[in-house]
């Protein structure tokens, strides 16, 4: 099962935060932890968490998004950020208070969810900076495989029990996806003495493809906002929203596959 939880994080007057302290509070989540859990979570090549940070317009206020991508972290974490008023970053007190908690999911609903889904188009809001890694090189641009590669990638890390490693799947869905329409800037993200390459923005996708496959791309942009997009997810980066548009055809027409 994996959950998510945001919060709503208010700085001192005067005081601005950098959406980079995603990094910092990361770190602070870990000092909640038991020192096993954290030493474990800390140790492992993938974390079971992404999070991230973004000044939300909407409600202008800076918004903490935690995703907690296992039970066994579920478990530990959930307690404490449910009860969490204040977090404390070195000098900098931050006040918290929980925007959402969304009830928790297993792969099987989010397979069902991609089922029931019939729209073949959607955007993909990146609201922190979002990079790739490809031949050992920074790729700033979401071509269709990468973003693919990337949440299927995701997907795998969270539910090993039904990790998806067909290749002839894979070439199939890559096949079928296309960018419509993107709204993407160059950025940089700094972690710790890195300036790392990305972008942020929107694009929206559109897949081409049988209903089985169909069903199974919808399922991984329903985990989207929870795995997140490309590298660093669990240090703030690649933070993203997963909006589904709906087909609109003539009464009578279907679309076309």
């Amino acid at each position: 099962m994996i959950e998510q939880l945001q919060f709503v994080l208010t700085p001192p007057e005067g005081i601005r935060v950098p959406q980079a302290y995603a990094y910092r509070l990361y770190g602070w989540l870990l000092e909640q932890l038991s020192s096993e859990l954290g030493d474990t979570l800390h140790e492992q090549g993938e974390h079971p968490v992404s999070q991230f940070l973004y000044f939300s317009p909407e409600r202008q206020a800076l918004v903490w998004t935690v995703n907690l991508l296992n039970d066994e972290l579920r478990q530990a974490a959930v307690p404490i950020l449910e009860q969490v008023q204040q977090i404390q970053l070195h000098d900098l007190p931050l006040h918290a208070e929980l925007l959402s908690r969304a009830q928790p999911v297993s792969a099987q609903q989010l397979i069902c969810a991609g089922r029931d889904q019939a729209a073949n188009r959607a955007k993909l809001t990146f609201r922190s900076p979002c990079a790739f890694k490809q031949n050992g090189r920074y790729a700033i641009y979401p071509q269709e495989t990468l973003v693919l590669q990337s949440l299927i990638q995701h997907w795998n890390n969270a539910f090993p029990e039904v990790a998806l490693t067909d290749p002839d799947a894979f070439q199939a869905l890559a096949q079928g996806l296309r960018i419509l329409d993107y709204d993407l800037r160059t950025t940089r993200y700094l972690l710790k003495e890195a300036r790392i390459p990305a972008f942020r923005g929107s694009m929206t996708l559109e897949a081409r493809l049988a209903p089985p496959l169909l069903a199974l791309w919808n399922a991984l942009l329903t985990f989207a906002p929870f795995g997140g997009t490309g590298i660093k997810t669990t240090l703030g980066m690649g933070g993203t929203e997963a909006e589904f548009i709906p087909a609109r055809f003539p009464d009578g027409q279907k679309a076309a596959l």
